[in-house]
């Protein structure tokens, strides 16, 4: 078929070709000599020199018998061309003339009507009509569908020229290239010369076979290696049989386009649009036979923006005096480029003679530069590399000089930081001396004190008896009684005080003694204390400042040693030698000693050796003797023989009389040589002594050394192995420590420690958590533009049906359009979110604001309580509220929960549809009203599983299963009706034999089923019938714990409303119910429409679409829990195992139903958004927020029965939607994001401050542990703190908080009071066995088991973590193909949007199309009519027309004009002319003055509504005159859009 491009491919060169060379490599293929502008010409940059030897493409004008032989061709676009062959002339073959050229397009004929008139002579005629079917008034709307079918010419034409340039070679002409095609050698022969290095074997056969299938296998296997997208390519049938040749032509431009951008070939296919001439019947031919194929036309035009690679530009419509000059030149372009070839030849041969002729003049001035230049390039070199030399010193010197710098830097720095420590130890210091010095001071004051006492007490006595002396000489000079009176009185009364004070005493002696001790003992535990809490603060100084000091002392001694050591080196040595020499001399001693011990054992050992030998020189003189003649043996053994016997026998009575003292002669004699033999070897041996052990050392070594070196090589061969082998090993020991983690019950503490680090948050988390926020606005908002996007077109679609069947007007069209905003082209645009601040603030007042932050609570709480929505679901269905009503409901609510894409907003969206099923549920009062009901949570979930995630699953659930056995079986029937398998039986037998079946058609089924051959058909349909749906619940039961968790939870709560409502029902009846519904609502939509929801790729044939039916209702039976009955009767058969099937089935939904709630699967409770360190948003428009308020506000009453609930609290505060949508009026952005918050934030967990607590706790323990170890943690917190516990805390204290640390601490989010970098090790110590008390006390956690709760607590939050990581990767993994999906479909409604733009483009240019000039006869009122517009310059854009009225009666136009008698008719003219599409201007005139009122505007919309409301007349000019509607509307499609 690529050989229809040759159809009228001009010869542009009109010279014969000259003879061309051996063809040019592939790797840079040349396009012809030819005057058109293909991928040769506008793409590859090669020297048109190179031209001539690339391979010539010669096109011609395709003959009318060369047409007529396309009869036989598969495609019938090209049948329908070939039977308009038979009719044609030779005209309609070709342009006779340059006006039937498209103007700017050489070589393309114009279209245009078959009316056209021509000038013959003097005289006007109309040519002949071709009956081509354009007369009628749509006739340019025809002309533009046959652009297709000359599009599709030449863009198989394309295709043969690509493959001509691939192979390097002519492929058969058009007539031909079908059947070349079809064996696939061609196509194979492609893949052979892109990879000429691989041995394909083709299989060539002048007879069709299918083995000519492996050739196309070829060519598919090499589509699939350069990833050529399943979109384009084509099936085996499509070329085999011939079923879809367009569809190949389609996939050889796709492949062309990728192997282009590939860069496997450097040239890409050409445009032979507008370089080939068609006729109007060939036109016609080709749109019919389109029409009657029905094959949809593969889109070629954007191939190349599909590939990445700009297209070819169009060339221009109008020519220019540019264009003709570039056209005219064109057509002489073979001429000047062999003129300007030979010019800039000559010219180039003379400059060269020049040129060569200068330098042979000066060859030796050349030389000599050529030897200066390179000394000049020598001596920049060695220079530059001096250079290089000397500045790579002096790097190398700033860059030490930078590194001690830096040193010294980071060692100041160090010490800075350490600056208040420093300062901290030396005041400690000096307030330590100042107490020391105050405490001597005391102490010497405390050992004079008895002397002061003394000489204090002297004072004192000596003034005492001066005053009593005194008062004594006083005294006595009184009387005498006085003085005894007084005596005796102050006598008793100090007596009676003392003894009071006595017995006081003594009764309160026990307390005071205790006062006192108690308090001496805490004066003494204060003053410690103090001192130790001094020591310990400064105990780390202390500590570094004795280390240094010791550290010192010991460097000194050992330098002092070593310095000793070496004084005496030499006198070390000499010690060492005699040492040595002494050991091994005792060594060698103890050697001589164990041979002495041994000496009986070695004097045997040593007989037997030389009796051994001895005999081994018997036999070999025996040997000897044996070699020796005969004569001599002979004559030696009968001389000796006598003398031999005689020895002998003496010999053997003397031995056996001596045979003891013999054998111990021997030995005797044998023990002395041998002995004098040892004392000689070791007399030798003690003579070298020294240098054999030098030489059994060197020895020794050089074994060591070999096996070392062995070693290493050996090693070094596996080293692979060994590191594979140790990161075997360390991955097992990590893996078992995190199984521990994982899945044990009490990890121990290094466990913990070692994965410690996952509870950090790093960067990546931040960036990923980032991008699932952008990638969710970006899914929010492509689901609402594809969702305005299809109403667009579903509307759009719905008027142009009308359109078509003339019920609506192009205006109304039209009008659509720009009522979705603006140009349809903006549609799906991406336009990004608000971003930054969730409102305008400057187009918002106060009370604006206000209103947002109420409507942020309202959606909040609608979230967050699902009992508001369920109440309207359920309202909404009571009140049977229409579908599309309830279709928008649907799409609010999902923005509102943000389509589930968010772990949160997926919780609260499940929350609330379990809480619809229950609110249903027991509104019903049988199981059967609940079966019945149409539920709109059904949408919700519908719209919820519509992701890729449930997507996947029932690819992998389904996908094997349908195309294993549906798909790669096309010869699989499962009928089950007795009657359709017996006529499929007649069917075949018919199609074998060739004749009519003897057998009757129309038979009932109980007949049908005797028959043998139906019967075991029958069987073996019920057999694979069986199979398949067994299967399938393999495959479910397999697969069970991928199916999404949605749909379970669903199931669940399902299951759990149905038992507590219906009690008394069996609960393996509910759980059937809840299993049935699985099966009808999520995969029996899956099984019978798998293309629909992404299951499988291809379409399915009507045969394999009834087999998935049968399938499905034996499932369906199955999950229904009912045997087959009365209504399939012929499916009975299947009941025993529809029977062990239910039992299965019945065990998948209660594991189906197994799931854990919501809470723990998603980690989210009541409380998460008040503890949650970002606050929800969501993304939503404004007409959506007004949608959902009125949706609310309309049925608050039955959503909030009581007078005080929140929600009809903020619904009041709030008000009427439609003030609120006029005072945000200023919002600049229809979609916004709003952060919502909750009503009440006095909302508190009764348990917050202990969950604070413990994880202030979990925190502390976690840089504990990290800090020092132990077996348990109470070990860990009971442990006195080291100085290199104190070291690791700080070290780990400046790499967590760091500047340069990109990770943050785990916990670091939660509201904690502790200050971790500020604390000490100590004071984080004694903050965790606080905390710990305090947890210990509220039960929390227990020292029974070492405090072990904590522990857990921690490797549960690892698992949270690392768990949560994973499902943001899954999440952001649904994300992506959600957004991939949507993106599909958005380029889908964006196809569909252009085809119908476009239409309605074309329809406007129609209307807007200029009918051509037609001749006037001279004279005639039109002419004169014309002329005089011309002169005044008055001339309507689209014409005009001027009838009497008499005319325009005659011709039935004009019914009646009010106010203008009969006989003034021919004297008044009525105007009709067009200076606007599809407005016409009546006026009404006598001669040359205009009629007053007799003027109007007639839009051509008002005229065919009218006519589409069957109104016969219409009224114009104020009513008075009357015009007949379509004779009206047929004199304007004559004049105006030529049509008959």
């Amino acid at each position: 078929m690529a050989d229809i491009g040759t159809l009228s491919y001009r010869q542009e060169n009109s010279q014969s070709p000259s003879p061309a060379p051996t063809p040019t490599p592939r790797t840079s293929p040349i396009r012809p000599n030819s005057m058109m502008l293909t991928r040769a010409d506008s793409i590859m940059n090669v020297p048109r020199s190179s031209r001539a030897d690339s391979m010539a493409h010669h096109h011609s004008l395709f003959a009318a018998p060369d047409l007529q032989s396309l009869q036989k061709s598969s495609t019938s676009q090209l049948r329908n061309l070939s039977k308009f062959a038979e009719n044609g002339t030779g005209e309609d073959f070709s342009i006779t003339t340059p006006s039937q050229e498209v103007v700017g397009l050489h070589g393309r004929r114009k279209l245009q009507r078959s009316d056209t008139l021509k000038a013959n002579g003097n005289r006007v005629t109309r040519s002949n009509t071709t009956g081509y079917g354009w007369e009628g008034r749509n006739w340019m709307d025809k002309q533009r569908q046959f652009l297709q079918a000359y599009e599709y010419l030449c863009h198989i034409g394309e295709a043969k020229e690509w493959i001509e340039d691939i192979l390097q070679r002519p492929i058969p002409p058009i007539v031909q290239l079908e059947e070349a095609l079809r064996d696939g050698v061609t196509l194979a022969e492609i893949v052979d010369s892109l990879y000429p290095e691989r041995r394909i074997r083709i299989f060539r056969n002048p007879k069709l076979q299918f083995r000519h299938s492996d050739n196309i296998a070829i060519f598919f296997r090499f589509l699939a290696e350069v990833e050529l997208p399943d979109l384009f390519r084509f099936e085996l049938i499509d070329l085999y049989e011939k079923k879809n040749i367009p569809k190949v032509i389609y996939c050889i431009h796709a492949l062309s386009w990728l192997l282009f951008r590939k860069g496997i070939v450097d040239f890409r296919i050409g445009n032979l649009v507008g370089k080939l001439e068609f006729e109007h019947h060939e036109l016609e031919a080709m749109q019919k036979g389109l029409d009657r194929a029905g094959i949809s036309m593969p889109s070629f035009g954007n191939m190349g923006k599909d590939f990445g690679v700009e297209p070819t530009p169009e060339p221009e419509l109008v020519e220019t005096e540019e264009d003709r000059v570039d056209r005219e030149l064109g057509e002489n372009e073979s001429t000047i480029l062999d003129l300007q070839a030979q010019i800039r030849g000559a010219v180039v041969r003379i400059r060269l003679g020049d040129t060569m002729q200068r330098l042979w003049d000066s060859e030796e001035l050349l030389i000599e530069l050529q030897s200066r230049i390179r000394g000049d390039f020598a001596r920049q070199i060695v220079e530059y590399r001096m250079n290089m030399r000397k500045f790579a010193v002096s790097l190398q010197s700033a860059a030490r000089g930078f590194l001690i710098r830096q040193s010294q830097y980071d060692q100041e720095a160090f010490l800075k930081s350490r600056e208040s420590d420093v300062l901290k130890l030396q005041c400690l210091i000096r307030a330590k001396k100042a107490r020391d010095e105050a405490r001597i001071t005391r102490t010497q004051l405390r050992s004079r004190d008895l002397a002061t006492k003394k000489f204090q007490a002297s004072i004192r006595g000596l003034l005492a008896r001066k005053k009593l002396a005194a008062q004594k000489h006083e005294t006595s000079l009184t009387s005498g009684p006085v003085k005894n009176l007084q005596a005796a009185v102050r006598g008793m009364l100090l007596r009676h005080i003392v003894a009071d004070d006595y017995h006081l005493l003594q009764r309160e002696a026990t307390t005071i003694s205790a006062i006192q001790a108690i308090s001496r003992a805490m004066l003494t535990r204060n003053q410690v204390s103090r001192t130790r809490e001094a020591l310990q603060l400064s105990s780390n100084q202390l500590e570094q400042l004795q280390s240094a000091a010791r550290g010192m002392l010991a460097r000194k001694a050992i330098l002092l040693m070593k310095r000793e050591l070496l004084t005496h080196s030499s006198q070390l040595a000499i010690a060492q030698a005699f040492v040595r020499a002494a050991a091994a001399r005792s060594s060698v001693a103890s050697t001589l000693s164990s041979l002495q011990d041994e000496e009986p054992s070695v004097t045997e050992i040593q007989s037997l050796v030389r009796g051994m030998q001895l005999r081994r020189k018997l036999a070999k003189d025996y040997q000897a003797l044996v070699d020796q003649t005969e004569a001599i043996t002979n004559l030696q053994a009968l001389g000796r023989a006598a003398l031999l016997r005689q020895q002998t026998g003496i010999l053997l009575e003397n031995l056996e009389a001596h045979t003891a003292d013999i054998i111990q002669l021997q030995a005797l004699s044998r023990a002395v040589l041998l002995r004098n033999d040892v004392g000689k070897v070791l007399a030798e041996l003690e003579d070298e002594e020294e240098t054999i052990i030098a030489v059994q050392a060197v020895a020794k070594a050089f074994i060591v050394r070999s096996n070392f070196v062995e070693k290493k090589r050996f090693f070094k061969d596996n080293m692979e192995k060994v590191v594979k082998l140790q990161s075997f090993v360390r991955g097992k020991l990590q893996g078992e420590a995190y199984k521990s983690l994982t899945t044990g019950k009490n990890p121990p503490v290094n466990t913990v420690k070692n994965f410690v680090h996952l509870l950090n948050d790093s960067d990546f988390d931040f960036n990923e958590e980032t991008e699932f926020e952008r990638l969710r606005k970006t899914v929010v908002q492509q689901v609402r533009q594809n969702e305005t996007a299809e109403q667009y077109i579903s509307q759009l679609d719905i008027k142009i049906a009308l359109l078509v069947q003339n019920k609506i007007t192009l205006d109304q069209v039209i009008k659509h359009q720009r009522n979705f905003g603006g140009h349809s082209g903006n549609l799906l645009v991406n336009t990004s979110i608000s971003s930054g601040n969730q409102f305008d603030l400057k187009a918002l007042n106060h009370n604006s604001r206000k209103k947002l932050e109420s409507y942020q609570q309202l959606f909040f709480t609608l979230q967050t309580q699902p009992q508001y929505l369920a109440r309207l679901f359920k309202r909404i269905r009571e009140q049977g509220t229409p579908d599309k009503e309830a279709k928008r409901i649907e799409i609010l609510i999902m923005g509102l929960f943000g389509y589930a894409q968010k772990r949160r907003e997926e919780y609260y969206l499940l929350k609330l549809m379990a809480r619809s099923v229950k609110e249903e549920i027991d509104s019903v009062s049988s199981i059967q009203d609940y079966l019945r009901g149409n539920f709109l949570w059904t949408k919700l979930l519908a719209n919820y599983t519509r992701s890729p995630r449930d997507r996947k699953y029932l690819r992998e659930l389904l996908g094997p299963l349908i195309t294993s056995n549906i798909i790669d079986d096309p010869a699989l029937d499962l009928e089950s009706d007795p009657a359709q398998i017996y006529r499929s039986a007649i069917n075949n037998e018919e199609l074998r034999t060739g004749r009519p079946s003897q057998r009757p058609t129309e038979i009932p089924r109980e007949i049908a089923i005797k028959d043998p051959e139906t019967r075991d058909m029958f069987i073996d349909h019920l057999r694979d019938l069986r199979e398949i749906s067994d299967q399938f619940l393999i495959a479910l039961q397999s697969l069970l714990h991928k199916l999404p968790y949605g749909i379970r939870f669903i199931c669940q709560q399902t299951f759990e409303a149905l038992c507590d409502h219906f009690p008394r029902d069996p609960q393996k009846h509910l759980l059937q119910i809840a299993g049935n519904w699985l099966w009808k609502f999520y995969l029996q939509p899956a099984l019978t429409a798998p293309e629909s929801m992404g299951v499988v790729e291809k379409q399915l044939t009507p045969l394999q679409k009834r087999n998935l039916s049968e399938v499905s209702k034996v499932l369906g039976q199955v999950a229904s829990g009912k045997l087959f009955g009365g209504d399939n009767i012929y499916l009975q058969p299947l009941n025993s195992y529809i029977g062990n099937a239910i039992e299965r089935m019945t065990l998948i939904f209660s594991n189906i139903i197994s799931v854990p709630d919501a809470e723990s699967t998603f980690d989210i409770d009541e409380f998460n958004d008040l503890y949650a360190k970002s606050k929800p948003t969501l993304y939503i428009k404004m007409a959506d927020i007004f949608s959902i308020h009125n949706l609310v506000a309309a049925d608050l009453p039955y959503l909030c029965p009581n007078r005080d609930d929140m929600l009809r609290e903020i619904v009041q505060e709030l008000g009427s939607s439609k003030n609120n949508e006029a005072e945000m009026s200023g919002v600049t952005s229809t979609e916004i994001q709003m952060t919502l918050n909750p009503k009440l934030h006095d909302i508190e967990d009764p348990e917050a401050e202990v969950k604070s607590l413990f994880m202030e706790t979990k925190r502390c323990i976690l840089y504990i542990i990290r800090v020092q170890c132990g077996p348990n943690l109470m070990d860990i917190l009971v442990r006195p703190i080291s100085r290199e516990d104190d070291q690791k805390w700080h070290a780990l204290i400046r790499e967590e908080f760091g500047d340069g640390s990109k990770t943050r601490g785990a916990y670091s989010d939660a509201n904690t009071m502790v200050d971790i970098k500020n604390m000490s090790y100590k004071e984080l110590k004694q903050t965790a066995l606080e905390n710990i008390m305090h947890l210990e006390v509220t039960g929390r956690i227990s020292r029974h088991n070492f405090y072990q709760d904590i522990l857990n607590a921690i490797a549960l939050d690892i698992r949270t973590k690392s768990r949560r990581r994973v499902q943001r990767q899954r999440e952001l993994e649904g994300v992506r193909l959600t957004l991939g999906n949507l993106n599909e479909k958005a380029q889908w409604l964006e196809s569909q949007r252009k085809s119908y733009d476009d239409y309605i483009e074309q329809a406007m240019m129609t209307l807007q199309k200029k009918g051509k000039k037609r001749f006037l006869m001279p004279f005639t009122k039109q002419y004169n009519h014309e002329r005089e517009l011309e002169r005044s310059g008055r001339k309507p854009k689209f014409g005009s027309w001027k009838y009497s009225l008499r005319a325009l009666s005659d011709k039935g136009v004009l019914v009646s004009w009010k106010g203008v008698q009969d006989r003034e008719w021919e004297k008044t003219n009525l105007t009709i002319s067009c200076d606007e599409v599809g407005v016409f201007s009546i006026e009404g005139s006598k001669g040359s003055i205009q009629i007053p009122g007799a003027t109007t505007q007639v839009p051509m919309d008002s005229l065919l509504a009218a006519q589409f409301a069957n109104h016969q007349y219409m009224d114009l000019f104020e009513g008075n005159m009357r015009l007949n509607v379509n004779l009206f509307l047929h004199l304007l499609y004559k004049k105006f859009y030529r049509t008959e």
